[in-house]
Formats: C-alpha cells, sequence, structure tokens
C-alpha cells in the first residue's frame, strides 16, 4: 500500500491551524475555555514515576494524582472516612457483616493508649469502593490496596512506617521475608467487591500507625501488577491472595517498576495528568470522577453543599529564577508562585495592588550535610568509631548562623541549633551551642590531632593555619575528597536560588580563613540530589519541607534504618539515639514522647550529622484578583489541597484590607500605632463598582518578629481595625546598625458575611537598634479613591499629606521628598517636596482619562543628610465613571474568523483527499 503524501501534510496543517485556536486537552476544552491554576515552578519534574520521585517540584505535580486510603481534617487533626470508613477493635465474626453496623468514622480503637513495647495491637480496617475509580475508570478493590502495600514494603524511603506488620519490626532476626511479606489478612469482602475489610496485625507498635501506615500511596494493581508496566506477568492473583510469597515464581519485579516511565500517570487522586513538555510546562486537570466531594456550608449550616475543585486544571509554568517568576506573576502570565521568593523582591511585590503575599513560619529547614560514611573524613572509620566529630564540631564554628539571618534573610527566619524550631512545644532549649568562633574552630582541630600540610601541631598549627595553610587528618591525608584534598560543598547557583548560594559562598569563605580547603560548588539541585542519592559528596547544602511531627521525619532522618537507601544521606548510625526515637514512634505517653523528641534533638546538636543553619520565613506570592480562597497549611505553605479545594474566582461583593497611618522604620524595642482600613466593595448591574468602609469586618493580623497589642479584632464604624506594635530588641551590630532589621506585619485575613475575604496584605516596617539615625515615614490620601471624568475632561485630585519623623519619633523638618506612581500616568504636584516646620508636605495625585478602574501605588523616599533614608507608600483608587459610548462602526472579519473558515475549507480538502486516496486504494 502507498501513502499520499498529500493527505499527510494536509493532516499536519489541521495540526497546525488546531493548535492557533489553543491547546485542545483530554477534555475537550482550549486553555482559554477553562479555569486553570497557573503555578510557577522553578524546575521541571523529573519523573512521572511515583516510587522514584524525590525533589519537590515532582512532588508538587505527582502528590495530587494519587491518592492514600484515609484524610486528614486540617482543622481537627482527626481521621474522617474516605476510602477508609473505620476501625474495629477486634477480629469478630465477620462471615455476614452488617454494613449498617460497622464503626464508620472511628479511627481510634482502643486500648491504643496502652500500646509500649512489649504489647502489640490488631486492626480491622474497612474500606468502602462503591464510587472509588482510578483515572481510567477502573473500579478500585481491596487487591489495590493490598498491592500497594507490597509496593511500599520495598521502597527503603517508604518502608519506616509499615515496618510495624514486619516479624520483629523488620529488624535483623525478621523472617518476614521467608514467610510471610506483612501482617495484612483479608477477612471480609462483599458480594459485589464494594465493600472490604483488612485486618493489620502489628508486630511491633507504632503510634503513628493510624495517620501513616493507613495513608499508603495507593497505586492500581491492574497496570503496575501487570505487564502494563513492563512486569513479566499478568496472573498474579494467586501470589497476592496467598500472602505474598516473594519465591513465587510470577513474583513481582521492583526494578522494573522503578525503571518505568509511567507515561499516562493513572492514579485515583483529585487531579489526572494530562500534558508534559520537557523544561516548559506540565498540565493536569480535575478528575471529575473523583469520588469525594468536600462539604462546605456557605449560606447555610444546616444544608452543607458538596462540591469538587472550582478549578478545572493546573498548569505548572517552568521559571529558573526568581526574576522570571515574579515578572511574570506582575505580567499576570501566572497566579502563584510555588516557593518562597527571596527577600529582595518583597517590596515590589507588596505595592503591586493586584498581588497578595502571605508569611508563614516554615516547619522545615535549610541544613549542612556532611557524608559520615568510611570512605570520607566527616565521620566513621573502618571500626565504627565517629573520628570526624571534631571536624564536624570545629566546622560548626566557621558558622556565622545569625549573619546569614541578618544579611541573606534580611532577618526573615530564626538561627537553628537543630532540627526543630525554638518556637515548637518540641524544642529542647538546653541544646549545645556552636557560636560563630573561628580561634575555637582551630583548637578543637589542634587538640584532636589535626595537623598542618607542612607538619605544624598545636599551637603553631593554630597560628599559621588559614587561606592556603591547609589543615590535614591526624593521618595525614586529605580532608577533602577532591583534588588537592579539596573540601566540595554542593551548593545551588544564584541564578537558581540567590539566599542559598549565598550562604554557601559565606560557609566556604570562613572555612578557608581557619584553614579548611573549602570550595562553594555551584550546580542545580537535580545534580545535588543525584550525588545525595548516591551517598557520593563530602558536603552539601540543602533543605526539607516537613509537615509531619518530629518524631516522623526525625526517624526518617537520621535513624540508622534508613542510612543505606533511606533518608538518612549522612549515614549518621547512633545506636542511642535509634532506641530512643524507636520509643518516640512507639508509645502513647505524651510526656515520654516529648522527653524522648527532646533527647533526640540533642544527639543531634552535640553528633552535627546535619548542621541546621536556619527556620526561614516564608514569603509567598499571589494574584489576588484572579482567584481567593487560598489557605496556609501544615508546613506553612498555601500550596496544599485545602486551597485547592478553596479556591474560586472573585464575586461581585469583595473586602479589600489595606494599612494605613503605618510607620515605615522604628527604634528597638518601641511601639507604633497599627491601622488597617477594611472597605467593602461591590459591582452593580451597571458595572459601577461602590466602596464603603465597612464595620463589624473580622481581621485577623500577624508579624514575623516582634508583637502586636492585639492580633484579631473587629473593625470600628471608620471600617478600622488598631492596634499597636511592639518592634523586637534588634542588637547594634554591624548589619542592623547599617540596613536595619526587617519586620513584616501581615493582614491574614478580613472577613464579614457574603462579602469575598479580602487578601493577604504586608507592610515592611524597619527596626534599627537604638541611637542609629533614621527617618520613618508615614502616609494619607483623603479621599484615597476618586473619579475620573473620563470624557467630561475634568481630572479627578487628591491631596496626599507626607509626614516625616526621626528616630525619637519628632517631626523633621526640612526633609527632602521625592514621589513616585506605579503604574505611571498621574500627574504628581510637585514631585520633590520638602518638609515644613512640623515634619509635613503636601502634594497632589490628578488622574488621567481612563476606560476602567485603576489603583495606583504612590511612594515616597524621604531623605536627610546624617539619616537612613525613609520609604513609605500607600493605594489610590481612581475610578471611572458610566458613560453612554459612542457607536463603534461595525468591524470587519476577526484573525479568529478567518482562521475558522481556513480550518473549515482544509477539513473540507482533507475530506475529498481522503476520498480519492480511498478509491486508489481499490483494485
Amino acid at each position: 500500500m502507498k501513502i499520499d503524501g498529500r493527505a499527510v501534510a494536509t493532516g499536519i496543517c489541521i495540526i497546525m491551524i488546531l493548535s492557533s485556536f489553543g491547546m485542545i486537552t483530554s477534555t475537550g476544552q482550549t486553555d482559554d475555555e477553562m479555569l486553570i491554576l497557573r503555578i510557577a515552578m522553578q524546575d521541571d519534574i523529573k519523573t512521572m514515576n511515583p516510587l522514584v520521585a524525590s525533589d519537590v517540584w515532582t512532588h508538587n505535580v505527582i502528590d495530587y494524582l494519587y491518592d492514600t486510603p484515609i484524610k486528614v481534617d486540617h482543622e481537627t487533626d482527626e481521621i474522617v472516612p474516605y476510602i477508609a470508613v473505620g476501625s474495629a477493635c477486634s477480629s469478630t465474626e465477620l462471615d455476614n457483616v452488617d454494613w449498617s453496623d460497622c464503626t464508620i468514622g472511628d479511627f481510634d480503637y482502643s486500648p491504643s493508649s496502652t500500646w509500649n513495647t512489649s504489647s502489640a495491637k490488631e486492626a480491622i480496617i474497612f474500606y468502602d469502593f462503591e464510587t472509588v475509580r482510578w483515572h481510567d475508570l477502573t473500579r478500585m478493590n481491596i487487591r489495590d490496596v493490598l498491592f500497594s502495600y507490597h509496593v511500599q514494603a520495598q521502597l527503603p524511603d517508604k518502608v519506616g512506617d509499615i515496618k510495624c506488620l514486619m516479624d520483629d519490626g523488620g529488624g535483623e532476626d525478621s523472617n518476614y521475608s521467608d514467610t510471610h511479606f506483612l501482617h495484612i489478612y483479608p477477612v471480609w469482602e462483599s458480594q459485589d467487591g464494594l465493600r472490604a475489610a483488612l485486618k493489620f496485625q502489628l508486630q511491633t507498635p507504632l503510634y503513628g500507625f493510624f495517620s501513616n501506615t493507613l495513608s499508603v500511596m495507593l497505586l492500581p494493581y491492574h497496570i503496575w501488577g501487570t505487564t502494563a508496566s513492563g512486569q513479566p506477568h499478568d496472573d498474579m492473583k494467586i501470589w497476592l491472595d496467598s500472602g505474598y510469597f516473594p519465591d513465587y515464581y510470577k513474583a513481582w519485579d521492583r526494578a522494573v517498576a522503578l525503571a518505568w516511565d509511567n507515561p499516562t500517570a493513572i492514579g485515583s487522586g483529585p487531579f489526572m495528568f494530562d500534558s508534559w513538555t520537557t523544561g516548559v510546562f506540565i498540565k493536569t486537570v480535575t478528575f471529575r470522577q473523583h469520588f469525594y466531594r468536600e462539604e462546605y456550608a456557605y449560606d447555610d449550616p444546616e444544608d452543607p453543599i458538596a462540591r469538587q475543585p472550582e478549578i478545572e486544571a493546573i498548569v505548572y509554568r517552568i521559571f529558573k529564577t526568581a526574576e522570571q517568576s515574579v515578572l511574570a506573576l506582575k505580567n499576570n502570565d501566572i497566579d502563584y508562585i510555588a516557593w518562597s521568593i527571596p527577600p529582595t523582591f518583597v517590596q515590589e511585590i507588596m505595592n503591586e495592588p493586584d498581588l497578595g503575599v502571605i508569611q508563614s513560619a516554615e516547619r522545615g529547614f535549610f541544613y549542612l550535610g556532611y557524608n559520615m560514611r568510611p570512605n570520607r573524613s566527616f565521620g566513621y572509620n573502618e571500626d565504627g568509631e565517629d573520628v570526624g566529630k571534631p571536624l564536624r564540631q570545629a566546622i560548626a564554628h566557621c558558622i556565622n548562623k545569625q549573619m546569614i539571618v541578618q544579611r541573606i534573610l534580611q532577618n526573615f527566619g530564626l538561627p537553628g541549633d537543630g532540627p526543630i524550631s525554638n518556637v515548637s512545644k518540641w524544642y529542647n532549649d538546653t541544646l549545645p551551642q556552636f557560636d560563630f568562633d573561628p580561634a575555637k574552630a582551630k583548637e578543637i582541630l589542634a587538640d584532636a590531632g589535626y595537623k598542618l600540610e607542612d607538619g605544624s601541631e598545636g599551637q603553631e598549627a593554630i597560628d599559621k593555619a588559614g587561606d592556603g595553610n591547609w589543615w590535614v587528618n591526624p593521618d595525614g591525608t586529605p580532608i577533602g575528597s577532591s583534588e588537592g584534598g579539596k573540601i566540595k560543598i554542593l551548593t545551588p547557583p544564584a541564578d537558581y536560588d540567590p539566599v542559598v548560594a549565598g550562604r554557601g559562598l559565606i560557609i566556604a569563605s570562613q572555612m578557608r580563613r581557619i584553614g579548611l580547603n573549602a570550595d562553594s560548588i555551584a550546580m542545580d539541585y537535580v545534580t545535588i540530589a543525584e550525588y545525595v542519592e548516591k551517598r557520593d559528596f563530602d558536603m552539601y547544602l540543602h533543605n526539607w519541607e516537613i509537615d509531619s511531627e518530629p518524631f516522623d521525619f526525625m526517624y526518617h532522618f537520621f535513624h540508622s534504618d534508613t542510612a543505606q537507601a533511606g533518608q538518612n544521606y549522612p549515614g549518621y548510625s547512633n545506636e542511642s539515639y535509634d532506641k530512643i526515637i524507636d520509643l518516640a514512634r512507639e508509645t502513647a505517653d505524651e510526656e515520654v514522647r516529648l522527653k524522648c523528641i527532646q533527647d533526640a534533638q540533642a544527639s543531634i546538636a552535640y553528633d552535627r550529622p546535619y548542621d541546621v543553619l536556619y527556620f526561614r520565613t516564608n514569603i509567598e506570592a499571589y494574584r489576588s484578583d484572579r482567584f481567593t480562597g487560598w489557605v496556609a497549611g501544615d508546613s506553612g505553605s498555601i500550596y496544599n489541597l485545602d486551597s485547592i479545594y478553596n479556591l474560586k474566582p472573585p464575586s461581585d461583593k469583595w473586602l479589600n484590607a489595606r494599612f494605613v497611618n503605618t510607620v515605615s522604620a522604628i527604634e528597638s524595642n518601641g511601639t507604633a500605632d497599627v491601622e488597617v482600613l477594611v472597605t467593602g466593595l461591590e459591582i452593580a448591574a451597571d458595572g459601577t463598582i461602590t466602596r464603603e468602609p465597612v464595620k463589624d469586618a473580622y481581621v485577623e493580623l500577624d508579624v514575623t518578629s516582634g508583637t502586636l497589642a492585639a492580633y484579631e479584632g473587629y473593625t470600628d464604624s471608620t471600617g478600622k481595625f488598631r492596634t499597636v506594635f511592639t518592634a523586637p530588641y534588634t542588637p547594634p551590630t554591624d548589619e542592623f546598625i547599617k540596613n536595619g532589621s526587617h519586620v513584616l506585619i501581615e493582614i491574614k485575613s478580613a472577613e464579614l458575611d457574603v462579602y469575598d475575604p479580602a487578601s493577604s496584605r504586608v507592610t515592611l516596617v524597619t527596626v534599627y537598634p537604638e541611637s542609629v539615625p533614621f527617618i520613618s515615614v508615614t502616609m494619607e490620601a483623603d479621599p484615597d479613591v476618586i473619579e475620573d471624568r473620563g470624557p467630561s475632561g475634568v481630572p479627578g485630585m487628591t491631596a496626599v499629606v507626607v509626614s516625616v519623623f526621626d528616630h525619637h519619633d519628632n517631626p523633621m523638618a526640612n526633609a527632602s521628598v521625592v514621589v513616585q506612581t506605579d503604574p505611571k500616568g498621574p500627574e504628581i504636584s510637585p514631585e520633590t517636596l520638602e518638609t515644613d516646620s512640623g515634619g509635613k508636605a503636601s502634594f497632589t495625585f490628578q488622574s488621567v482619562n481612563l476606560v476602567e478602574d485603576k489603583e495606583y501605588v504612590v511612594s515616597v523616599i524621604a531623605f536627610k543628610s546624617g539619616y537612613k533614608n525613609g520609604t513609605q507608600s500607600i493605594s489610590i483608587v481612581v475610578v471611572n465613571p458610566v458613560y453612554v459610548p459612542v457607536e463603534p462602526p461595525m468591524p470587519g472579519p476577526s484573525v479568529t474568523d478567518i482562521m475558522v473558515a481556513l480550518g473549515l475549507i482544509v477539513i473540507i480538502v482533507v475530506a475529498v483527499s481522503a476520498i480519492i486516496f480511498w478509491k486508489r486504494l481499490k483494485p
């Protein structure tokens, strides 16, 4: 048979023409027709295979494709009915189960409070698959759940939560791999297979059994357990039902599964895979057949409304730098930046009226990791002795964490001394401290037998050690594993993460100054992750995002069980630590668990497999004009499933909340008034927008440091909520004297009845040490909403008063003030002015002809010789009045009309060509 080239070419033309109208998705809609959430990511996903996904960008996407059997209520932390719907405490008669009598919603079977290291319990968990389907619409069943446990048991970084189901907890004496893989037993299944029960027999206690063990990632057996994913056989049912005997000749092949590219990514989560263009974007669409519906009560609490996410798709776009992502956000090309924006962009974003900024304390941390394996200098020798501890402790004295937080983070974070923040209830406040002390670092090395390359030892080595005079190990071998004995610190590049890159350069420089031959090696996160996974490194910089409790993540990060193939990348091995963290995972006694976690922190802080550098204040930015409903989750981010379910386009009634008359700078430990004005806005049928201050709106505030006299309250009759800010103590360090300490005061929420809640806003306050001369500025426009007269030719106008104070809160005369607007356009008169004897200066803001309402950010810079400059900004809204426009002439055909016509012509040509082609094929 011969193929007609003209038909192929015509088909290509059709594809090109269709693509010009927008991407056609699996839903049959184009992007322009869908309500799409557009998310900026700093790197591409690495795989669609959830078994090998390890980076945050991949998890951002696939975590919504794959589900677990349980769901946790984010407000109460209680497990609620999901696919797993309840539990029973013993294996009673199940042959004739009355489903209505099952303990639906009960996930707290007794006596869990009596669990200890000498007792094990069992639970019967009921599952309901009646409406649960995979993305290919195959119905889920209990075999999928059993298979998913089998898979997780063979993944080193995930097996920890189900070792409680293995003989002897999966330890050295465990025989689970010889006789029975896991102690999970099917005990009941309805005739239609829509409901079933599994018995879990815990071989060792696990306090997090319900929250962790039950939350296995669900995989479709009909894909991952068959030749569809490259497995050698399709008939594994006997093997599954008989208890996972590993010597069964048709057993599941783990290596094949790990290597599979999983092109269709069939899961059961609320979103399903649509498309992926490497390095450009990834798209997922809402799975409308998802069984679960969030329950929300909008107007009547007695009549909740079941709903799915309103968004129809998520598009993840790749932007390698923060500059690119911020520009895309400002240009309305994306809706949300999926990482904390660098502090240098805070001022720029907070002045954008259509952008929201939210700050929250991250539970995760940034750290410096060491390779403690015997083939390196930073940990154990061949006999298992930790000979590298003096070296790690010496390096700890080379790290100026306070300077990193002050200079690089601009004080948006806290220095770390262990893997738990000092604001957590789990924190141990007696941890050993390793202050920045280069001289102490040299002493530690000399006392431990380290010497210089020229053979100098003791005090002579201390005196000579420095850049070019390098320390070597006590046996004379180089410390670093690279050429010349160099210690390589694997660090992300500056264009990817300037904050992390900056701290890498600082740490390497400080190490060289005391004679440790270190260098910060810039490489992308993917390459760093590859080296770390292979355990091929000396030192590296990285961070963890954490949404679990310490007894969970401290097991995964530091327990010797996870050193070879799990997340214990340093290879830390401490028998005492293992026993402590095991007890923390097993006990139900809160006091015992707290003591265990605090003791475990002490071990890590003293042994230092990680040197925890800081806990960051997470600063996230989003477009507030496109979506409302973002909520902060447990990990300190607004990117979570609760937000996804809650997001919706703004309605025709919404609140606007902003700071007014708030100072720009304040002295250490000083106080200042904070005012929030809440305005209700409503779009009328004729398109006009009414704006009125609203009374009794609930306002909630937060602050990155310092305190507020009231963090929440209600607006008064003028629409204002008032409180007092007390600045934190700011020591007179060189960095703080030069730049001050930055504090964000945030409007977390402003809510009232039927209005959409206000988007979050922040204001930046600079705190200077005592006696530092600085300028503080406040601004007020009266009114701050003016009308542009449009065709009438009469411009709207308002007066703006700038008040300038010195560091003693005295009015400052003769200060120069410069004014600018964003965007450009309104007339400012004058643009440069000087304060009077009362510290005040006034200018007029005059509108220009508009075709729509617009909000302008008006900013001033006040300066005077001998003082730190002061800056402040306010918003002024210019309203375009409604008028009857001139009737435009009838338009000619648009480009879209022409393209549609061409498309129809091409389709006709293809049809004719196909008929001719078919006739030619006939004998």
